[in-house]
């Protein structure tokens, strides 16, 4: 059985990034460096809080699409 939802908080320079419209990319970046702990913790969903445990953003965890080798 799997573990539900990772918990992970923001550090005060990660929310100063998230919240600078300009910065999309970033926390397109940062949604998926959580949700990558998330899937190698063995976790179903993730969620991003704020450092006054406001919630973010919250997801579930989706699965990696498998890779077939082929010898060309």
């Amino acid at each position: 059985m799997s573990k539900v939802i990772l918990h992970y908080t923001l550090t005060k320079q990660e929310e100063k990034l998230w919240a600078q419209a300009e910065l999309r990319g970033w926390r397109e970046a940062m949604q998926g460096f959580v949700e990558d702990e998330a899937r190698d913790q063995g976790y179903s969903k993730y969620a991003i809080y704020g450092r006054d445990n406001t919630l973010i953003l919250k997801s579930a965890v989706s699965a990696l699409p498998s890779t077939v080798e082929v010898n060309v």
